[in-house]
């Protein structure tokens, strides 16, 4: 969530540090090297990426993510990535500058609707360096079969405009800010505010939507800084309308619930995923991943894996819904991801996978053959083959702009939920 919280200690280094700092950063670049080598010849043949399905993968980067990494010394623009990702041929990359800006610091997923053809890019003021430049809480809508990926329409929203997500009826986009739920419809290339809930108590930080389109789950926080208290709540989604059901607790014997971010709903709904710890990493104590019962009349947290790293920042689903991925920051070098083992009694992580900081977006294609992740520092997209459990990293990355920061996917058969 928070790369600036990560590396803000390294901005005034004395040389020991710098050196020391310097030699991870190259030991990990040497890891990261060795381990794509050592797993090239697990993957086809292909000289580039391929799907067995058309796919796009919209990221939107957020250059000041990268600020503190160069010691304030670069400044890179916001901008915007489409990848067409074919059965037959290269990928199709183009990137694009200033079309739409954004913030890297919220949960790392963005809406594409109408088939591919809009994404609805969410931007707020808080935390940004620049003020001048990025002030306004917004949504922009981007026509991505432009070429240039022009901007279409920009809807000015109540600070602050935290996240956006695709209805699963492809026209619709779902956003919060502070203390609301906004619903947008594309209609002919128009999109409108077409309901907004009533004012919620706590400020909204991330939510999901069940595959039903029945029900909502948000995190939601007593106050907008790191230690805030932060609740789970559940909201029902009834046509156009959102209004709040009720909190969701935790069963006593299993710990707490601890600053929850960036829910997930399994794909038969049955279940939900959501994160301790705010996204947050450089901090004590690892965290845990929690599972919220769904099918109970009053949905509750059941099961829970403690310890299972720092600053878990996303999670993705695979659809035969027997495992999950989390994205954990972690360290300023070097990140994991944590594959969750959900076909047991008690879900258990099964291992771990090292990968380049900072990890961010994380979407599964919709067959489930491919993952593919965000990692900024990186400035690309790591791709992984899926064969039951095991995830094998592909030699060959998605090259982004600047700071990918959110992403979203959308295939033949609809967008990744």
């Amino acid at each position: 969530m928070l790369l600036r919280r990560l590396t803000q200690h390294n901005r005034n280094p004395n040389w020991f540090e710098a050196g020391t700092r310097y030699f991870l950063q190259i030991f990990t670049l040497i890891s990261v090297v060795f381990c794509t080598a050592c797993t090239s010849s697990l993957v086809n043949k292909t000289p580039y990426i391929t799907s067995t399905e058309p796919l796009r993968i919209v990221s939107a980067n957020d250059g000041q993510a990268l600020f503190t990494a160069w010691n304030g010394k670069r400044q890179f623009p916001d901008s915007l990535t489409v990848i067409d990702i074919s059965p037959n041929k290269p990928p199709s990359t183009r990137t694009v500058a200033g079309v739409a800006p954004n913030n890297f610091a919220g949960a790392p997923h963005l809406a594409v609707v109408s088939n591919g053809r809009y994404a609805f890019i969410p931007n707020h003021p808080f935390g940004n360096r620049d003020k001048k430049s990025n002030s306004q809480s917004q949504i922009t809508v981007v026509d991505l079969e432009a070429k240039n990926l022009s901007p279409t329409h920009t809807i000015k929203l109540p600070n602050h405009a935290w996240q956006a997500m695709a209805h699963p009826d492809d026209k619709r986009v779902i956003a919060i800010t502070d203390h609301q739920f906004h619903v947008l419809l594309m209609d002919a290339g128009q999109p409108k505010i077409i309901s907004e809930s009533k004012p919620f108590d706590l400020f909204f930080t991330s939510f999901a939507i069940s595959p039903d389109e029945k029900s909502i789950i948000a995190t939601a926080a007593h106050r907008l800084d790191y230690s805030t208290p932060v609740e789970l709540h559940l909201f029902e989604l009834s046509g156009n309308s959102i209004s709040h059901v009720s909190q969701i607790g935790i069963a006593p014997d299993l710990g707490e619930i601890d600053q929850p971010f960036a829910p997930r709903f399994s794909p038969d709904g049955k279940r939900a995923l959501v994160l301790n710890g705010l996204g947050i990493a450089a901090k004590p104590p690892l965290d845990a991943v929690l599972s919220i019962d769904m099918t109970k009349t009053i949905p509750m947290v059941t099961d829970l894996i403690p310890n299972v790293a720092q600053g878990l920042e996303s999670l993705a689903f695979h659809p035969s819904g027997k495992f999950a991925v989390v994205t954990c920051i972690d360290g300023p070098y070097v990140g994991h991801l944590a594959v969750i083992d959900l076909a047991s009694a008690s879900m258990q992580v099964l291992y771990y996978l090292p990968i380049e900081a900072v990890t961010q977006g994380i979407e599964f294609s919709p067959d489930g053959s491919k993952l593919f992740v965000q990692s900024t520092q990186a400035n690309h997209i790591n791709v992984y083959t899926i064969d039951g459990y095991q995830l094998t990293k592909h030699p060959y990355v998605l090259r982004t702009g600047e700071g990918p920061g959110s992403m979203g996917l959308i295939g033949k058969h609809g967008v990744s939920k």
